[in-house]
């Protein structure tokens, strides 16, 4: 048996389905190997799009996605995914080929230090110096993935491994043995004795969600999730409130309110602690989290545990309940309302665009429009851009895993191939792609990737004709923007030159995503947008000109 072909086994033993990559001169003999192995490849169109692939696979299902690229200008396309996967707590394995080297020669091909451009960026690197450690290497690394704060893992195999002969490794490791839950008795003690206990929960506590949802309502508590945790519970759960940058004032008054603020699963990073305007009074915080490195990183807590979350779940339900003993204890169902309505209010946004082809043109109808069109059991991925920071705040994320999205890299060109990916990881979960006409330039030609793969999805693209939050916030600055204005394509002209099916939005709206969403194939629905400043630029137009009318009657003004 081949390196490769040990690599591509040790792989289907570890239950991966699918890999992503490119082939290339280096990796011939393992694109050899995965042609005859039971694992689906998927072949970008650049290394980009793999790298996003393997990130949106992990993020849909918890799994480590697998990505395979040559080493140099494949080493490097990919490097921003890895990135994202670092920052956004993602499990990417990422097989690498190793650097050239000869002995005596100096500027080899497509050399480059490798370990020292990628170790700021990874959990670890790993280095196969013998085909026969292939398989224990593999091993090593896929479990680092998931250890702690899961992350991305890169594993250098030189080209000339692939082809020698890898004999057995001896014994494989036997499973990995269920994690153990930590005494946590002041945990339990703690919670019993609060009255108002507010969850603060990342995505650390996923595959806990039946647990959480128990939990809370024994203690009559409320939850607050992280944007990547979002749909841990149902965000129509009468305990469930949502929060994001406009309204964090409202969200630090409830964390004053509460007696009691018990941290699951999140490392409180930018996006996770709104910009670090979250406000935690350390006597009232109980930090829980698998990863040691985020406990205390950025707040101070009374009480810090290093530990698996889901199990901490399960332990405070089985020993932590507690039962009302007066209608003092918990949150009431009058503050829960308040509660949201103060979070609802802090949101009402000023100018947004408007979308062309909706009666009313806003976008909360929008995104209401597009939460019906889809299942309650669906998954909408999002770019970075000011769609993200529209649907953050208007979309409702109704499952665990519903809403992927680049959170503290921001990476613009994310959404489709991460769709993509989703899409493979949960084949039975309705998957849509919220992406700008600047993400769209960037990454569009993914689309092919999911046509010839026959992934179905759905793509929606906003066409405003700009980089609309940057263009946002020069106006906002400056009063002018400068380097903002694409010169978009023609969008249908390339969705039908790929093979896809184009949509554009028209009145008829939730039909049309609907039957996008319920399809079997790769659809793009183009949704234009207007800048609400040209509505009232129009208004102010027509109303001079109406005058300037009246003051030369018989003269013709245009507008």
């Amino acid at each position: 048996m081949t390196g490769a072909e040990r690599i591509c086994r040790t792989l289907e033993a570890l239950g991966v389905d699918t890999v992503f990559g490119l082939p290339g001169s280096q990796n011939v003999a393992l694109f050899e190997a995965l042609r005859t192995s039971p694992l689906q490849t998927i072949v970008s169109m650049h290394e980009l799009g793999a790298s996003f692939m393997a990130n949106g696979y992990a993020r849909a299902s918890g799994r480590p996605g697998v990505l395979m690229t040559i080493p140099g200008p494949g080493f490097t396309y990919a490097l921003t995914g890895l990135a994202e996967a670092l920052l956004d707590s993602a499990p990417v394995l990422h097989i690498l080929g190793g650097p050239a080297s000869a002995p005596g020669r100096h500027f080899q091909l497509q050399a480059l230090d490798q370990r020292a451009v990628a170790a700021p960026l990874v959990k670890r690197i790993f280095e196969v110096d013998a085909a026969d450690r292939i398989e224990t290497t593999i091993r090593e690394a896929f479990s680092v993935c998931l250890a702690g704060e899961p992350g991305p893992v890169i594993v250098q195999v030189p080209a000339r491994l692939l082809a020698a002969d890898a004999a057995e490794s001896g014994t494989p490791p036997g499973p990995v043995p269920a994690p153990q839950t930590p005494p946590i008795e002041e945990v339990e003690r703690r919670l019993r004795q609060a009255h108002r206990p507010l969850f603060y929960v990342g995505q650390g506590a996923f595959g806990a969600e039946r647990e959480l949802g128990e939990l809370i309502e024994s203690h009559r508590g409320l939850i607050v999730t992280t944007t990547s945790a979002r749909g841990l519970l149902p965000e129509d759960h009468p305990r469930v409130l949502s929060f994001d940058r406009r309204n964090t004032e409202v969200l630090n008054d409830l964390v004053e309110s509460a007696d009691l603020v018990l941290a699951l699963g999140c490392k409180f990073s930018h996006n996770g602690a709104h910009g670090f305007r979250l406000r935690l009074p350390a006597d009232r915080l109980i930090h829980i989290d698998a990863s040691i490195e985020v406990l205390g990183a950025n707040y101070e807590a009374s009480l810090i545990l290093a530990a698996d979350v889901p199990a901490v779940i399960r332990s405070l339900l089985e020993h932590g309940r507690v039962e009302a003993e007066s209608a003092e204890r918990g949150w009431s169902d009058e503050e829960l309302r308040s509660w949201r309505q103060r979070a609802e209010e802090a949101t009402r946004a000023g100018a947004e665009p408007i979308v062309r082809g909706l009666r009313l043109g806003a976008m909360s109808d929008f995104f209401s429009t597009l939460r019906r069109a889809m299942p309650p059991k669906s998954c909408l991925v999002l770019d970075s851009g000011l769609h993200q920071m529209l649907a953050r705040r208007y979309f409702q994320v109704l499952c665990p895993r519903g809403l992927i999205l680049p959170t503290d890299l921001q990476s613009m060109g994310y959404a489709l191939p991460a769709a993509i990916g989703a899409k493979l990881a949960r084949p039975d979960v309705p998957v849509v792609a919220l992406l700008g006409d600047g993400g769209f330039a960037m990454s569009g030609m993914e689309l092919l990737t999911a046509v010839r793969e026959r992934v179905p999805l759905t793509v929606v693209v906003f066409n405003d004709g700009y980089y609309g939050l940057i263009r946002k916030q020069q106006l906002g600055a400056y009063g002018h923007a400068y380097g903002t204005t694409l010169l978009n394509p023609d969008i249908r002209g390339i969705v039908k030159s790929v093979g896809a099916r184009y949509v554009r939005l028209e009145d008829d709206a939730e039909s049309r995503l609907e039957q996008a969403i319920g399809g079997k194939e790769v659809t793009v629905i183009e949704v234009l947008l207007r800048d609400p400043g040209r509505r009232r630029l129009r208004r102010v137009a027509r109303g001079l000109a109406s005058r300037l009318k009246r003051l030369l009657p018989g003269r013709r003004v245009r507008t």
